[in-house]
């Protein structure tokens, strides 16, 4: 459990909520460039005045982000998002010690998985499957989870986010602690096991030993037994010069032992940046393409102050446009590199599944377009998304969140 970003105040009144919901209205349809694209305007205004209409007495903080976060939700958009608070309440209830899951769990679909107990002598085991909790189905937390969360497609990319703060979400929605009755599943056996809470002091010491032996390397390469295969992990695509030292080596080894088959894995890769995408794809015979047919911006004041720093030459052509313009941007093709030598030939599989997203939808849909490799599987992102979050954090309940600038079109032929 990270205990940071202290929310302040532990109630709200209803003015307070209602000053931080028009706050977050107001930055929505002022910076997000499409928010009727998986509602309609209608639908929105509906549910914003059935949510205004609701913030009548004192509420705790987290259950006004309760009951906001899936108004955010119905976006759709999987870079729009807002994040649980950490609260005084719970804070007070970590430092003094307080009684934490015995299990240290994961989410995958519709179920909790067991990652390992906490304590000795449990009864349950690594990779069990959590049924339910306390007489309620894991289906229908999970459900209740995933509704605070947006994405285009399924519950994929959420999964992450439930699994960063399942811990917190869980007690806001539930006050668990003192005691746990697990229905768990274990091969074709099923199991009532009831255990008492840990004190977190316990909890976080073995967490903590776990995460310092279990770190994951961005990059990372194998190759088969007869060296006639290699695969390399992508984790992700915003790392550029550790992505380009990682490739010019491993592409170095590839060639000089002349492999003719190698599978990049994308499982799980939510992204990044299009130069992390355009790095990757040049070490691969291409011809002239573009990673997007266009991308569009809404102007706003948070929009010009995001690009003058990082995109001064769109900044340019924006910074006298009204607020609330769409603003359409042409991407500019990468240019051929057939005549270059050194570039892999081989066969390229890509393995994707449905947390792959963003950068790195973009990154292997484009790779299978080019005709560069075959993929295997299906990506959580369609080939219309959003990106270049902003953030933001409400006045009065301190609820950080983000809301993108860009709305992307993938390309969907080469470029002449």
């Amino acid at each position: 459990m990270l205990l940071c970003n202290a929310s302040f105040g532990q109630k709200l009144s209803s003015a307070q909520q209602i000053a931080d919901f028009d706050t977050l209205c107001a930055n929505l349809e002022c910076v997000h460039p499409d928010l009727y694209l998986y509602q309609s305007r209608k639908e929105y205004e509906n549910n914003k005045a059935q949510i205004k209409a609701s913030l009548t007495d004192s509420i705790s903080i987290s259950d006004f982000y309760l009951k906001i976060a899936p108004f955010m939700a119905k976006i759709k958009d999987g870079h729009s998002m807002m994040l649980p608070p950490i609260t005084k309440t719970l804070i007070a209830y970590a430092k003094k010690d307080g009684n934490t899951m015995p299990l240290r769990i994961k989410v995958s679909g519709d179920f909790f998985i067991v990652e390992y107990p906490v304590i000795d002598n449990s009864g349950v085991c690594e990779g069990d499957t959590i049924l339910g909790i306390n007489g309620i189905r894991s289906k229908d937390i999970l459900e209740r989870m995933y509704s605070l969360w947006g994405s285009e497609k399924g519950n994929g990319i959420k999964e992450g986010s439930v699994n960063a703060y399942w811990s917190p979400l869980l007690w806001y929605m539930y006050r668990w602690g003192e005691s746990y009755d697990f229905t768990v599943k274990r091969g074709d056996k099923m199991e009532e096991i009831r255990m008492e809470g840990v004190p977190q002091s316990v909890a976080l010491k073995v967490i903590k030993e776990r995460q310092s032996k279990k770190k994951l390397e961005s990059f990372s390469c194998s190759f088969s037994s007869d060296f006639t295969k290699a695969t390399l992990t992508i984790r992700n695509v915003f790392q550029d010069a550790e992505l380009k030292a990682f490739c010019d080596s491993v592409f170095k080894e590839i060639h000089r032992r002349k492999i003719k088959d190698i599978t990049i894995d994308l499982r799980n890769n939510t992204g990044g940046s299009s130069k992390c995408v355009e790095r990757l794809i040049s070490y691969f015979p291409h011809p002239d393409y573009s990673l997007y047919s266009e991308s569009q911006l809404k102007v706003s004041s948070y929009s010009k102050i995001y690009n003058r720093g990082r995109h001064p030459e769109i900044y340019s052509q924006i910074c006298n446009l009204p607020d609330r313009e769409l603003f359409v941007i042409k991407d500019i093709p990468v240019k051929s590199n057939l005549k270059e030598v050194n570039l892999y030939h081989g066969k390229t599989t890509i393995l994707v599944n449905n947390k792959t997203y963003s950068g790195a939808s973009t990154l292997a849909h484009t790779m299978k377009k080019l005709g560069i490799a075959s993929v295997e599987g299906e990506t959580g992102c369609p080939d219309v998304y959003f990106g270049n979050s902003l953030h933001f954090t409400l006045p009065n309940s301190k609820i950080d969140y983000y809301i993108s600038l860009s709305k992307f079109y993938e390309s969907t032929q080469l470029t002449k």
